[in-house]
């Protein structure tokens, strides 16, 4: 027997029984007494007679049977339910206003809660997420900086790990750029070495294929390699025929073992992967002293084991080769999620709070209208109530209605919040994990169902128990009194204030918003981002051939100018410059330095920081030279003995009218120890300031411009050299040119898949990204709230006139001005929505500095007063459109309306 069938057995033995079995056991009951009367003498017609008098009729008794076993409660809210859907259909206008207010609140607020289980709760598709924890090296002088643990791990310190109590599984991976060569052109593209046991540490199930597994380290390393999902729509067009393919990665062949799923985008934090490849192919591993490679790790702890005691055991083992740690610096096991908790923590509860806002508007806006369309139920109620239903049975009425309505919404909610969920991930894309998913699952409609229900009873409850207290005698047939008893007694206008209130704290907010995100965009860079692109060239240093070739320093100067030269020789190509960390509006502080100035001996002052760039660069991204002059190319070749500082520099350290000519020295600019790196004879020799340049953002939007120093690239040459390109058009299109330049030069020279537009590194800005999606969402939530608030007073004020039609025609028959009778029908939700507006600016203004400090920018005041007065202007129309139909009706008309 089948589970289906199994269930369905169970079922019928404890499930009651339907109502075909109650009828047919009751004419069975029927047919037996009629059997005994005949043979007790009477005639069939007379038994068939009195059987049914006797036993009654078989709907009473099946009414009967189901009240004994408790199933009436059912019956009867089967019934509510369905009169609840025939008034909806009965009444269309009130049925479409009513179910899209709470489908805005319910569906914003579903969309949200979708967003936060799928960036936050559950954002990573791996096994034991939760689990899974970076290893961070804290200062306890500097609690809140912590440092990913990046450092050479051997083997037998990978294997004591690994062995450790508190850990489950241990990853190590290598991030590196590689290229696909064997094409017309090397295509740039990111790799991670992942040891061995990645498949069974993420526990993710590939796509096609398989994942890396510890048999593909046998032998020095199989050449295998895994393929993210982008990447393979990219390079190979989603082809499910691509297994046991071989791939060129930097000339050498990898066998296609598996294509991970979208929903995989190892790793967030170094940079999403498209490709994964054994680590036992790493190439410091593969070097005759290969005995480590420099690994970041990840562990992952067994279940129900402490950070705490985690860090205890591993810190040890992990600072074991560290020579003289420092005490206050120690190991900090943080959740992979931790990263974004902290970028986008207060952002997505904003977020929550304008939704909730707008969730409790539609409440308040449905329970307005219900108690508006309950004048025009007082005769119903009342012949309910005069017939015998309790107040008990009038309430649950009306609730079940309420709760059809917020049901109907959070259908219309669900399906929207599925496409509105979306938005903040198109809008700050690099704010939340890459392999956020949004899914309607199974969490997601709970929360709606249950969201349905609390707001069905929320808005329905007030007009319920309002409603159902009415004493029905006056409402009888008969008894109705000509004229609506004064507007001042309106329970709504409490709800209106309400509404409007909220309504304006959510307009308030997107105004403070809108207008910081206009500062922002207003703020003077100090640059123009305009047709300017930043191409990425990386040099080949893992290819001992090659690399030998441009190792030397004036090799690498010339192999750089010559690319420079074919770039800047494409038609439509303006000027073409060298920058390294030169990207605006940010800059990495990993280049800050301290320096010496003459005349203050060898103190060194506080640091500045020092930025890499060519003759070219200042040209190229048109900031403004203020005194002096720009280095030369010898003296760009030369890279010593001269340095140019910004106006912040010159401020700071410098009297401006004598910056020129001083003497400054960065004794720390060759300190790192980098193998790759080549510096110039003299470059912490003393240098001359021969020039001030305007000061452009190095250390994003919301910081002021970092002292700076601007020295020729070629003084500390890295593996690396990004080319700034200004074009005459869109610099993107330019972008197979530039590959077709740069291959003439060197036919293996990739160009990195990092490359942007300086509006799009501005647009990456994490100010700029907040900024625009709180203005984006904030404005869209208040248009919303906006938009229920006036529908809430227009229908109270439509539903009033058509109440008061009569009481109007006899305030008109005896006189009164129309003015007067226009300010009776609008004064009770005219004088609710000023009290709203008075107690939201008040509201506002206390929150103000909380909400300033919350979004990060400055509370505006003449936002409020322009939302407040918006609101006004907004509230008067809506009460006054409606309320011309009070004087619009002739007097003789109106009195005939009853």
């Amino acid at each position: 027997m089948s589970l289906l069938a199994a269930i369905r057995k169970l079922w019928r033995s404890i499930a009651p029984r339907t109502r075909g079995d109650v009828e047919e056991e009751f004419r069975s009951t029927v047919e037996a007494y009629q059997e005994d009367l005949i043979r007790q003498g009477l005639p069939e017609e007379e038994a068939r007679r009195k059987a049914r008098i006797d036993l009654g009729r078989p709907a009473a008794q099946n009414e009967t049977y189901r009240r004994a076993i408790g199933l009436r409660l059912f019956d009867e809210l089967g019934g509510d339910i369905r009169y609840g859907l025939r008034a909806l259909r009965r009444n269309p206008g009130f049925a479409a206003v009513a179910v899209l207010s709470l489908a805005l609140g319910i569906g914003a607020t579903t969309a949200m809660f979708s967003l936060i289980y799928a960036v936050l709760l559950h954002p990573f598709p791996y096994a034991g997420a939760d689990r899974i924890m970076n290893l961070f090296a804290v200062d306890d002088r500097y609690p809140d900086q912590v440092q990913v643990v990046y450092s050479d791990v051997g083997k037998a310190q990978l294997d004591e790990m690994r062995v450790a109590g508190p850990v489950e599984s241990l990853l190590g991976f290598y991030p590196a750029n590689a290229e696909i060569t064997g094409g017309a052109l090397p295509e740039d593209i990111r790799g991670y070495y992942l040891t061995e046991n990645a498949g069974t540490f993420f526990g993710v199930r590939p796509l096609l294929g398989r994942n890396l597994e510890p048999s593909d380290a046998e032998n020095g390393g199989r050449s295998v390699v895994v393929l993210n999902y982008q990447l393979w729509q990219r390079h190979f067009g989603g082809d499910p025929h691509v297994i046991e393919r071989t791939l060129e990665i930097d000339h050498a062949p990898y066998t296609i073992i598996g294509v991970m799923p979208r929903s995989f985008a190892f790793n967030d934090m170094a940079g999403v992967g498209d490709v994964y490849l054994p680590a036992s192919r790493t190439p410091a591993v593969n070097t005759p002293s290969g005995a480590t490679v420099p690994y970041i790790l990840m562990v992952k702890l067994r279940p129900h084991v402490t950070r705490a005691a985690a860090n205890s055991v591993l810190e040890p083992i992990l600072f074991e080769d560290f020579k003289h740690v420092p005490d206050h610096l120690h190991l900090a096991l943080t959740p992979i999620i931790w990263i974004f908790q902290q970028n986008t923590g207060t952002t997505l509860k904003l977020l929550l709070a304008g939704v909730v806002l707008l969730l409790i508007i539609g409440c308040a806006n449905c329970s307005i209208l219900l108690l508006a369309r309950g004048r025009t139920r007082q005769h119903e109620l009342a012949i309910r109530s005069a017939i015998g239903a309790s107040r008990w049975r009038i309430v649950r009425q009306l609730l079940v209605e309420a709760i059809v309505i917020s049901c109907a919404g959070a259908v219309l909610g669900v399906v929207a919040s599925y496409w509105l969920a979306k938005l903040p991930l198109v809008l700050s894309p690099d704010s939340f994990p890459a392999e956020s998913v949004i899914r309607i699952n199974a969490p997601i409609l709970a929360f709606s169902v249950a969201l349905a229900l609390l707001c069905g009873i929320l808005f329905g409850l007030v007009p319920a128990l309002r409603l159902s207290r009415r004493d029905s005698a006056p409402m009888l047939p008969g008894r109705q009194t000509g004229v609506v008893a004064a507007p001042a007694k309106h329970r709504w206008s409490v709800l209106i204030a309400a509404q409007v209130a909220l309504t304006l704290l959510l307009m308030a907010t997107a105004g403070t918003a809108i207008h910081s995100f206009l500062q922002l965009m207003r703020m003077p860079l100090g640059y123009d981002p305009a047709n300017v692109m930043r191409v990425g060239i990386g040099l080949h240093n893992k290819n001992p051939g090659e690399w030998s070739r441009i190792q030397p320093r004036e090799a690498r100067i010339t192999y750089f100018e010559q690319i420079q030269e074919k770039i800047a020789s494409l038609p439509g190509v303006s000027t073409v410059a060298v920058g390294v960390n030169a990207t605006p509006p940010y800059t990495d502080p990993f280049y800050d330095q301290s320096f010496l100035i003459d005349g203050t001996g060898d103190r060194e002052q506080e640091r500045a920081r020092v930025i890499l760039v060519d003759q070219r660069y200042f040209a190229a991204l048109r900031i403004p030279m203020l005194q002096g002059r720009i280095w030369n190319k010898d003296e760009n070749n030369r890279g010593d003995f001269i340095a140019v500082v910004n106006q912040a520099f010159a401020t700071r350290y410098l009297s401006s009218s004598t910056a020129l000519g001083r003497q400054l020295r960065l004794p720390g600019l060759t300190s790192q120890n980098n193998p790759y790196r080549v510096t110039s004879a003299q470059s912490t020799a003393w240098r001359q300031i021969i020039g001030v340049v305007g000061d452009a953002r190095n250390d994003g939007l919301d910081h002021p411009v970092v002292p700076a120093i601007y020295i020729p690239y070629t003084a500390v040459m890295q593996t690396d050299a990004p080319f700034f390109v200004r074009t005459q058009s869109d610099p993107l299109t330019y972008l197979q040119s530039i590959r077709v330049a740069v291959a003439s030069v060197a036919p293996d020279q990739q160009i990195s898949n990092g490359t942007l537009t300086l509006k799009e590194a501005l647009e990456r800005d994490a100010q700029y990204r907040s900024q625009r999606l709180f203005s984006i969402l904030f404005g869209v939530f208040s248009a919303m709230a906006l938009a229920l608030a006036l529908v809430g007073i227009f229908s109270v004020v439509a539903y009033s006139v058509a109440q008061r039609t009569t009481e109007f025609g006899v305030r008109l028959a005896l006189g009164a001005p129309r003015k007067h009778v226009l300010w009776v029908a609008a004064r009770i939700a005219l004088v609710s929505a000023t009290a709203g507006i008075v107690i939201g600016l008040a509201v506002d203004s206390f929150l103000g500095a909380v909400l300033a400090h919350w979004m990060q920018n400055s509370f505006a005041a003449a936002g409020l007063i322009a939302a407040a007065a918006l609101l006004g202007v907004s509230a008067l129309l809506a009460c006054l459109l409606p309320a011309r139909h009070a004087i619009a009706v002739a007097p003789a008309v109106a009195l005939r309306n009853e």
